[in-house]
Order: C-alpha cells, then structure tokens, then sequence
C-alpha cells in the first residue's frame, strides 16, 4: 500500500515538475535562467532546443493528467487541494504550449543573420560583444554594445556600455579607452563613446 501512495505521489511530482520548470524557465527570460555559458551567440541558438524541450515537457505532463486523472483523484483526497491542482495544470499548460509553438514559428521564418544580430571582437583582453534588436514594424531597432566578461566554468556576464540607433552596415574598434563606431552607411561616421569605467576587474 505504501509503495503505491509512493508512486502515486511519484506521478503528481513528475507532473508538476514537467509543467512548472519549463514554465520558470520561460518566465526568467533568458536561456536556462541565465545560463550564460561560451557566448550570447550560442545561447541564442540554443533557444529554440529548449523551446522543444519544453513542449515534450508539457504533453507529457498533459498526457499524465489524462491517464492518471483517477489516480490523482483518489490521491489527494481534499477537494480543494485536488481541484486547485487540475485547473491549475491545465491553465498552465493551455498558456505555454500556444506561446512555445509560436516562438518556434517566428524563430523560424525569420530571416536574420546571426553574424549581424551577435557581432563579438576582442581588444588587448577586452571583449565587445554588440547585440542587435530589430523588431520590424513593431518598433525601431538598436544596436546595444557590452563589455563581456568571463565568469567561472566558461561563463560570461555582459556589462551594457551604450545604446545606439540602427546602421545598415557598421564596425568597432577599441582605441585606448575608447569605443569607436564606424557608421559604414553614413559615409564613415565615427561614434565614439568612453569606456575607461568599464571593466572586468571583479570578475574571479
């Protein structure tokens, strides 16, 4: 009897972990809350395996709830708790599949070139890594600029430097303590910002 209140309770566990870890995941906003791990690049790329993931995930979590709805029932056996529960599962799920699906579908027919959307160089030990955001029609794009930092475990922490408008086509350079911008379709204008205060000195 012990063994199967056990692995009752095993199933609600596992359901609970398959609809709520891809669910914090997802609310943390970055990949692998944060992982942070080689480069923003890779990170990006691994987005939308952890999308997958997260969907197996869900329906199996789903198709547990289906199977095991009985066993559930006569498991928790206080009403509210056991109610709570269901609707509570489902809701949860009902929001993320529908949102997953769609980050899948964007990320895919999008069209974007990683190598302009991540640009990274290195300059006597000090890294730049530019992101840029473009939205489309939904809003105007930047390219935002950070030192990246390395952390323990090939890790990283970027550190915002500067916020600057959309250029068709641009380049950066470190010069002494400065971040030069090379507006390449603006006939070579030059943004030039100080980053002497920016360092990677208390990284361990």
């Amino acid at each position: 009897m012990n063994k199967e209140i056990k692995k009752e309770s095993f199933i609600i566990f596992i359901i609970m972990m398959c609809l709520y870890l891809p669910f914090i995941e997802s609310w943390f906003g970055e990949t692998l809350w944060g992982l942070n791990w080689q480069s923003p690049m890779l990170m990006y790329q691994w987005r939308d395996n952890v999308r997958i993931v997260k969907i197996i995930l869900v329906i199996l979590a789903i198709a547990l709830l289906s199977i095991k709805r009985e066993v559930i029932r006569e498991t928790l056996n206080n009403t509210i708790i056991k109610n709570a529960f269901l609707v509570s599962s489902y809701v949860v799920a009902a929001v993320q599949i529908p949102l997953l699906f769609l980050g899948i579908f964007f990320e895919g027919i999008s069209s974007s070139d990683l190598s302009y959307i991540h640009k990274e160089k290195t300059f006597n030990n000090r890294t730049v890594y530019v992101y840029t955001a473009d939205p489309g029609a939904m809003g105007k794009a930047y390219h935002y600029f950070y030192l990246k930092c390395p952390l323990p475990l090939n890790r990283f922490e970027l550190k915002d430097i500067k916020k600057i408008g959309w250029m068709y086509e641009y380049d950066f350079e470190v010069q002494e303590n400065n971040l030069i911008v090379i507006d390449k379709s603006e006939e070579g204008k030059l943004h030039s910002f100080d980053i002497s205060n920016f360092t990677c000195d208390n990284q361990s």
